[in-house]
């Protein structure tokens, strides 16, 4: 039974050259919540658990590229009972963070992809 699951969750990867695609089009997503002011509460929670299923279908379930993407901070400054504007920034910053992590794991899979003599 066991084994049964773990070939379901292998048959659900993606080769580099899916993996790419999915990525680019979570990034392109990204920049379409961007400009939304304030970032949709729930758009936003959306589109991160759609990427951190992505990156478990590219790396694999226990991958530490997952957490790190998905959990990753802003550059702006974040506190307790920030105002409303500053919690907004540090939103911002968040997404845009994440698109800059996606897209070096992007660089990572084209090189992994061209590597692999794919193309």
């Amino acid at each position: 039974m066991s084994q049964l699951k773990h070939s379901q969750k292998t048959s659900d990867t993606v080769d580099s050259a899916s993996g790419i695609e999915l990525l680019t089009r979570q990034i392109e997503a990204a920049k379409q919540i961007l400009p939304k002011k304030p970032i949709p509460p729930e758009e936003y929670a959306a589109w991160n658990d759609q990427t951190k299923n992505c990156l478990i279908r590219i790396y694999g379930e226990g991958s530490p590229n997952i957490d790190t993407i998905s959990g990753a901070p802003g550059t702006a400054p974040a506190w307790l009972f920030m105002p409303d504007d500053a919690a907004e920034q540090y939103k911002a910053a968040c997404l845009e963070n994440k698109i800059k992590l996606l897209e070096g794991c992007v660089v990572s899979l084209r090189r992994k992809y061209k590597e692999a003599g794919d193309f």
